[in-house]
């Protein structure tokens, strides 16, 4: 870990940034994460919650008071934390990704050590699998996928061990959709809500299904942006969608943010950042015009050769993309 400095400060040495783009990247969180993931932005607080997942570690970034908090949800065992999604109707309970299990962080936002942790279910029975990316869908029914993280070099040792998974709505049972999944990341859904859009990175793709929202079925699951095809660097990792239902993703080892558009293919710009490893994105702010991106220092073919290392493993904020965001839905349990 890396001594931390200021809170936000501007990425105002990277020069050729400001030259080509015109959206003005800022770093949030100055220390050197391991592996950042899982932004969601608490609307109703005005608050981002993130995590470092090895370190077993949820943060809290007020933007107003410029103040970071964490905890430490498993000091003894460092059990990986993949996601922080808040309940809905409480103010310090969370449901996490929790090594492989769902569970329910009781967390007053300011300790370092949570009050405390709740299994609700678990799943992958006899695997080393653990959980990746979470969300809530429009109703509230949480999401998340699994993989074998423990055996992953990225380009080297490559595994389809996972299964993706929906958290019932009393959170007593969690339903399997599909399995075979390499790395199972990005979730967002269309505004008309029938549309479910996901994104297993070993695919090099983000796949769309017919989505029930009153069942909580996903169906027809098929190829709507291609990136090899589009030759496109870094495998997609978090995914957000827009106000105008256009789908902005993450590149790990490919060091920015790419909009697309999901109704007809279309690769309409690229948003690049100062590290290579990143990981996830999430839009926040009072207008929710502000794009939040997470990245990683854990491996070591992170290809950081031509990049200033300083920015390896950061929390970044987009502002001016002309573009803004939908709130992150909490959990209903």
């Amino acid at each position: 870990m890396v001594k931390r400095r200021s809170t936000v400060h501007m990425i105002a040495d990277y020069k050729s940034y400001a030259q080509i783009m015109a959206p003005k990247i800022e770093i949030i969180h100055d220390e050197q994460l391991v592996l950042g993931e899982g932004p969601h932005w608490d609307h109703a607080a005005q608050v981002l919650y993130y995590v470092d997942i090895p370190e077993s570690m949820v943060f809290k970034y007020n933007p107003k008071t410029n103040k970071i908090t964490r905890v430490i949800v498993d000091k003894q065992n460092k059990t990986s934390v993949s996601f922080a999604v808040p309940v809905e109707g409480t103010k310090d309970k969370f449901v996490i990704g929790y090594g492989k299990k769902f569970a329910v962080l009781t967390w007053d936002g300011v300790s370092i050590d949570p009050t405390k942790v709740d299994i609700l279910v678990e799943v992958d029975s006899g695997t080393i699998n653990i959980f990746n990316d979470g969300k809530a869908d429009p109703s509230g029914r949480l999401w998340s996928g699994t993989w074998e993280m423990a055996t992953f070099k990225p380009g080297v040792s490559e595994s389809r061990k996972g299964t993706f998974y929906s958290l019932s709505k009393d959170g007593k049972s969690a339903k399997a959709h599909f399995s075979g999944v390499g790395i199972s990341n990005g979730l967002a859904w269309s505004a008309d809500r029938r549309t479910f859009y996901y994104i297993d990175s070993l695919n090099w793709a983000v796949d769309g299904f017919d989505y029930n929202i009153d069942t909580g079925e996903i169906t027809n699951r098929r190829t709507i942006f291609d990136l090899k095809k589009n030759n496109i660097k870094g495998l997609p990792d978090g995914m957000a969608i827009d106000s105008k239902d256009k789908l902005w993703f993450a590149t790990f080892n490919g060091s920015g943010v790419h909009q697309v558009d999901p109704k007809t293919g279309t690769h309409l710009q690229f948003v690049q950042l100062p590290t290579a490893g990143i990981t996830s994105v999430a839009w926040g702010g009072p207008n929710l015009d502000i794009l939040y991106v997470t990245s990683a220092s854990l491996y070591e073919s992170i290809d950081q050769s031509d990049l200033n290392k300083s920015y390896v493993g950061r929390v970044f904020k987009i502002t001016g993309l002309d573009a803004c965001g939908l709130p992150g839905v909490p959990v209903k349990l």
